[in-house]
């Protein structure tokens, strides 16, 4: 297992990088596009990034208003599939969220 840490502008260029990285594809499911994660893959979708608050309110940390996921995989990617995911580089020394 190999997991990744993401972080795009949106949400929209995340499922981007996704798709572009053979991590995901879109389905019509429901008179809709839907994506769907391929056989394997494990994703955490966490967003943005609050602000860490003392008690009374007072920021100790900014947040991060991009988008963030954590990514899982079962098997090991291509150079060319990590290529395109847009990993958080220097990965953080304390992560928002890991995976259990």
């Amino acid at each position: 297992m190999t997991d990744y840490m993401l972080r795009t502008d949106t949400e929209e260029e995340m499922d981007a990088a996704l798709i572009d990285a053979g991590m995901a594809s879109m389905h019509w499911e429901d008179e809709d596009f839907v994506m769907v994660l391929e056989p394997g893959v494990s994703l955490d979708r966490i967003g943005p990034i609050p602000a860490q608050l003392d008690p009374e309110g007072e920021v100790i940390k900014d947040g991060d208003p991009r988008y963030h996921a954590n990514l899982r995989l079962r098997f090991t990617p291509t150079k060319a599939q990590t290529d395109e995911l847009p990993l958080v580089s220097p990965a953080p020394t304390i992560p928002y969220r890991v995976w259990a």
